[in-house]
């Protein structure tokens, strides 16, 4: 099996660009929107959330590097 690493820039060994396998993809998909979720009650709630969305950005970067899912790793 190869594994591709997810590197700041470029992809994996050889040029191959990163990839996910479906379910990977769905859990991913689904913490991104947990994050989003919990931004929005703790905004409105006067907290800081400046973490919150720091984290939420990596991981919507995260999730575009590897749309749509292709195959497994």
């Amino acid at each position: 099996m190869t594994i591709v690493t997810f590197k700041p820039k470029g992809g994996g060994k050889g040029g191959e660009p990163p990839h996910i396998d479906n379910e990977s993809y769905l859990m991913l998909v689904d913490t991104l929107i947990a994050f989003f979720e919990l931004c929005i009650k703790e905004g409105d709630q006067g907290r800081d959330i400046t973490e919150l969305e720091r984290l939420t950005r990596q991981l919507e970067r995260l999730a575009e590097r590897v749309t749509p899912p292709q195959g497994a790793a």
